[in-house]
């Protein structure tokens, strides 16, 4: 008998593969016999009146539930308050996701570009729902599926939820960037939470031949996920940024916070206010271009923010438009637009003087032709770690982490 789910699903499917995310018979398998409602029986929404949870157990929020667990989107499943105690517009606490289900699209491409066959041994770093475990289960069988979660609820919902579709596959709590050696080496490594740098652990657990696919991400520039292969004779990964975007949650220690250290990191502001002009035009500054944010990001370590709107002008005393830049450190910039004698004004605090590198970046990303992100890729052993532009023997190259 169908369900009111069934035709959901299908749509789903069909949608994932009219878009061109799917292509293989056996993912398109996959997905069609994997019903996403059991993997989020409750989500997160935001309204401006604050936050909605939706169950399917409510028979007043079912067919909105549905129409969101089966809508290409990405649904958070948990979340915790802020640490800095904000509030939003109703007065509730300000609540940062934990864990979500990514959205299927991304989920279809990412294991697309994977390249896995019958017979690997696979590794997912990020249990979460569970949901990306059961595709990997019904593609190679549970046997060859290893998922670790930081979060032990997380990954004791997600052992139940699997178990009703029939899988069993291996499932352990802690940090994510150790891996799970007991249990390796593995063909595959897919990590579906962000990291700043390629941990290692994850290379000594990769056999020869093997693949990591991972979203490495600083503060300025998530959405971009690198294919890492290990050589047969290799004792690090290389390989490209792929032109797929994705953004994940950080890869965090700590199951309790929500943060990441460098996000609670005390801003120190020190010394006085640098005043200087640059002929540079703020208007100029691409702040929404992914390939300049992704090169600032490798080029000012810890950079946290960059955007443009209105600042306060110590000049006119009013407010201007501007382009604004901060880093982890504390450091702050602020490049206003309008000339004076073909000049504009610079205000930059803290200990490092940041729109001097933003004016470097933005010469050195004309001069390399404006790139994407897919122009740059990674490399991962034990005594280094890099991003590197155009191939890994170019001269340009930036030390890892981004953070």
């Amino acid at each position: 008998m169908t369900t009111d789910w069934e035709p959901r699903l299908a749509a789903l499917v069909a949608t994932l593969t009219d878009g061109g995310h799917l292509h293989s018979s056996e993912w398109v398998t996959a997905f069609a016999a994997t019903p996403r409602h059991v993997f989020t029986p409750e989500i997160i929404i935001t309204t401006p009146d604050g936050y909605r949870v939706l169950s399917g157990d409510d028979s007043a929020s079912r067919q909105e539930w549905l129409s969101a667990v089966y809508s290409d989107e990405s649904l958070v499943t948990q979340d915790k308050p802020h640490a800095a105690g904000h509030l939003v517009p109703s007065g509730e606490p300000l609540r940062v996701p934990t864990s979500s289900s990514t959205m299927p699209s991304l989920m279809a491409r990412m294991l697309e570009a994977f390249d896995i066959d019958d017979g690997m041994r696979i590794l997912e770093i990020g249990t979460g729902t569970g949901y990306n475990a059961a595709l990997l289960s019904h593609r190679l069988g549970d046997g060859d599926v290893v998922s670790i979660d930081i979060d032990p609820c997380l990954v004791d919902q997600a052992g139940h939820r699997l178990a009703q579709l029939g899988y069993t596959p291996t499932l352990r709590a802690g940090d994510g960037a150790d891996g799970a050696a007991e249990h390796g080496p593995y063909d595959r490594i897919i990590a579906t939470a962000a990291v700043p740098d390629i941990p290692i652990a994850w290379v000594q657990q990769l056999k020869p031949g093997g693949k990591i696919l991972a979203n490495l991400r600083g503060d300025l520039a998530g959405g971009t996920l690198c294919l890492l292969s290990r050589g047969h004779d290799d004792d690090e990964v290389i390989g490209p940024i792929l032109p797929i975007g994705g953004n994940f949650m950080w890869l965090r220690p700590n199951v309790d916070d929500p943060h990441r250290p460098h996000e609670l990191a005390p801003v120190t502001q020190r010394g006085t206010t640098s005043r200087t002009t640059t002929n540079l035009d703020p208007a100029e500054v691409p702040v929404d271009d992914a390939g300049f944010r992704f090169l600032l990001q490798l080029q000012l370590h810890a950079a946290q923010a960059l955007w443009r709107g209105p600042a306060f002008d110590p000049v006119t005393r009013t407010e201007h438009d501007a382009v604004t830049v901060t880093a982890a450190d504390g450091s702050r910039a602020e490049a206003f637009t309008g000339q004076e004698n073909g000049r504009h004004r610079v205000s930059q605090t803290g200990p490092r003087r940041i729109w001097d590198t933003v004016e470097t970046t933005h010469h050195l990303w004309r001069d390399l032709g404006q790139p994407a992100p897919d122009k740059f890729g990674v490399v991962a052993n034990d005594s280094t770690q890099f991003a590197w532009f155009g191939n890994d023997d170019s001269w340009h190259r930036w030390p890892l982490p981004l953070i």
